[in-house]
């Protein structure tokens, strides 16, 4: 999440943790954003990584509602267009 101005990347983070069913911090009165404000357009690419061979698999041109459906098993996912990492979840863990 590199080149992101902080804001950018607070909502970003809120925004895939409601997708993903997390509870967000107690007193974060952040907006969800769209998905126009996300990215170049809302199509990104997911990387993540195989439960059972431990492989990374990428899903191409997919919207950023279809983020939830998949794990957190080192999910990665970037921008369509400009392919700029937008998401990483070992971000969120430290």
């Amino acid at each position: 999440m590199t080149n992101l101005p902080q804001s950018i990347k607070k909502k970003l983070k809120s925004y895939i943790n409601g997708l993903l069913g997390r509870k967000d911090e107690v007193g974060r009165d952040d907006q969800e954003p769209d998905s126009a404000t996300i990215c170049c357009g809302g199509a990104v690419h997911i990387a993540y990584r195989g439960l059972s061979d431990d492989r990374m698999y990428i899903s191409y041109d997919r919207k950023w509602e279809e983020v939830r459906f998949f794990r957190q098993n080192s999910l990665r996912v970037f921008c369509a267009g400009c392919r700029q990492r937008i998401y990483s979840s070992e971000d969120t863990e430290s």
